[in-house]
C-alpha cells in the first residue's frame, strides 16, 4: 500500500507533524498546509490524493473548503478532523461528500486505516477511468456527494432488504432503483415500476396485486398485477408517499408475510420481489401527521439513501449538459456541438428546482432552437430565462448582462445612527440567517440556498 499521497491541512503545527509522522511511518507521502489558502494553492497546482482537513482553520472552515476544493479536484477524498465531538456536523459532512470524520482524541488510532480506505476509493475513481462503482458506471456524475451515495448503496446490492430512495422530483430516483436492480443478484429478472401517484386509489390495489375473472364488474379475464410481473426481479414503488392508508395496510401485510392474493382470488401467492421505494416526501413528517403508517415506514426504510438535488452536485451541471446535448443532437439530427460559455454560466448559476429532469428539458429545447453549433442564452426556453432572472433578482436586466443601477443610492438595512452601538458581523449574520429561515417557512435547505451557503454552514451559524 506504499505511495499514497496525502495533504494534511491544520493551523496547529503539532497536529500537522503528528499526522505527517504517523502516515510517513506507514509508507505514505505527506504534504502540509496551514490554512485554506495554502490548501487551495496546492490543489490548484496539481495535488491529487487524500486530504485530511481540520474542521476549523484560521481563514475558513474545513467543510466549506471541502466543497470548494471538490470543484477543482472532485476525485480527492476528504477526511475531516475535529477536536470536539459533533454528531450533527459529522453526519452533514458525510452527506456532503466527506469520506470520513475523525475525532482528534482517536487520531492515532484511526488515521492510517481511514486514509488507506480513502486512498482505495481515490484509486478506484481515477485508475482506468473507473470513476464509479460498477453498478453505477452509467450514471453521469463527478459529484463527491453522489459517489458517497454509491459507496453506501454498494453494501445493499446483494442484500434482500427493501431500499428507500428519497429525493426531490427530477433527481433520478428511478435511475438509482434500476442501478440497484442491475447490480444485485436479481439482475436477470424483470424490473417493474409503478407510479403510486399516477393511478387512482381504487385501481392501485388491482394494479399491484392483480385480479381474477369476475372479481368485480368489468373483470372479464384474469389480470396479473405488478407483484406477479416482477416475480424473481425488482419492484419499484415510486411516489410511495402518495399511497392511500387503506392500501398501505395491505402492502404492510405483504411485506410481513411475504404473500398476497389477487382480488377475487383464493390462491395465496409468494411475493418473490426485491422491493425498492421512492418518494419526494418526508415520510417521517407524514408519519407524525398520521398520513403514513409508521410500521410500514420502518419496513420500507430498512436501507435508506438520500439523493442530493442537482444544485448540490458540484460539477455535474456541465457534465449533464454535455451529455444531454449529445443525446438531443443525435435524436434531432442537429449539428449542435457544445454549450457556449455565457450559456453555461447561466446554467451553472441556476438552482434548478426541477433538478436533472428540468436541465434535460432545457437542453433539449435549446438544441432544437440553436441555429448554429453552440447553444446560446437566446436558445433557452423563455420560461427558463425568466426563472433565472427572478432567482437573480434582476428582472429588468437581460441574462448575461451586468445589472444596471439607477436612482439615488440605496441605504443599507444595517445603517446605524452614530449614537447607537454598531452590530458585530456575527450579530448581522445571525439576523440574516433567521430572516432567511422565516422567508423559507422553516425550510433550512431553502434558507441556505437564499443565503448562498451550504446547509452545514447554516447549521453552524445557527449554533
Amino acid at each position: 500500500m506504499a505511495g499514497e499521497h496525502v495533504l494534511t491541512v491544520d493551523d496547529d503545527p503539532a497536529i500537522r507533524e503528528l499526522v505527517s509522522d504517523v502516515l510517513t511511518s506507514a509508507g505514505m507521502v505527506v504534504k502540509q498546509a496551514g490554512n485554506c489558502a495554502e490548501a487551495r494553492q496546492k490543489v490548484q497546482a496539481g495535488f491529487r490524493g487524500v486530504m485530511v482537513l481540520d474542521v476549523r482553520l484560521p481563514d475558513g472552515l474545513g467543510p466549506d473548503l471541502m466543497v470548494d476544493l471538490a470543484k477543482i479536484a472532485p476525485d480527492n477524498p476528504v477526511i475531516l478532523l475535529t477536536s470536539y465531538t459533533s454528531t450533527t456536523l459529522a453526519l452533514e459532512s458525510i452527506q456532503h461528500g466527506a469520506f470520513d470524520f475523525i475525532d482528534k482524541t482517536r487520531l492515532v488510532e484511526r488515521l492510517v486505516d481511514t486514509v488507506r480506505g480513502a486512498w482505495q476509493a481515490y484509486r478506484a475513481a481515477v485508475v482506468g477511468n473507473a470513476s464509479l462503482p460498477s453498478a453505477f458506471d452509467t450514471m453521469i456524475t463527478r459529484s463527491a456527494a453522489m459517489r458517497t451515495l454509491f459507496r453506501s448503496l454498494e453494501h445493499a446490492l446483494d442484500s434482500k432488504v427493501p431500499v428507500l430512495v428519497r429525493g426531490e422530483s427530477g433527481t433520478g430516483k428511478e435511475l438509482i432503483a434500476r442501478a440497484v436492480h442491475a447490480g444485485g443478484p436479481r439482475r436477470d429478472g424483470p424490473f417493474v415500476a409503478v407510479n403510486c401517484a399516477g393511478i387512482p386509489d381504487q385501481l392501485l390495489e388491482a394494479e399491484l396485486f392483480g385480479y381474477e375473472k369476475g372479481a368485480f364488474t368489468g373483470a372479464a379475464n384474469r389480470k396479473l398485477g405488478r407483484f406477479d410481473l416482477a416475480r424473481g426481479g425488482t419492484l419499484l414503488l415510486d411516489e410511495i408517499g402518495e399511497m392511500d392508508p387503506s392500501l398501505q395496510a395491505k402492502l404492510l401485510r405483504v411485506l410481513q408475510e411475504g404473500e398476497y392474493q389477487r382480488l377475487g382470488g383464493v390462491e395465496t401467492l409468494k411475493a418473490d420481489v426485491r422491493l425498492v421505494s421512492a418518494t419526494n416526501r418526508n415520510l417521517e413528517d407524514e408519519v407524525k401527521r398520521g398520513r403514513f403508517r409508521e410500521d410500514l415506514y420502518y419496513r420500507l426504510a430498512v436501507f435508506t439513501v438520500d439523493l442530493p438535488p442537482l444544485r448540490e452536485r458540484h460539477g455535474d451541471i456541465r457534465l449533464l449538459s454535455e451529455h444531454f446535448l449529445r443525446k438531443s443532437a443525435a435524436e434531432e439530427g442537429k449539428s449542435v456541438r457544445d454549450v457556449g460559455p455565457m450559456a453555461l454560466e447561466v446554467l451553472e448559476s441556476f438552482s434548478f428546482p426541477g433538478n436533472v429532469r428540468q436541465l434535460e428539458n432545457v437542453i433539449a429545447h435549446a438544441v432544437v432552437s440553436a441555429p448554429g453549433r453552440s447553444v446560446r442564452i437566446a436558445d433557452f426556453p423563455a420560461s427558463f430565462r425568466r426563472a433565472v432572472q427572478l432567482e437573480r433578482g434582476d428582472k429588468g436586466t437581460p441574462i448575461g448582462a451586468p445589472a444596471r443601477v439607477s436612482g439615488p443610492p440605496q441605504s443599507s438595512p444595517w445603517d446605524v445612527a452614530a449614537d447607537q452601538p454598531f452590530p458585530t458581523l456575527a450579530q448581522v449574520e445571525r439576523q440574516m440567517v433567521h430572516a432567511a429561515i422565516a422567508r423559507a417557512d422553516g425550510n433550512k435547505a431553502e434558507a441556505a440556498r437564499l443565503l448562498g451557503i451550504s446547509r452545514m454552514t447554516l447549521y453552524r451559524k445557527l449554533g
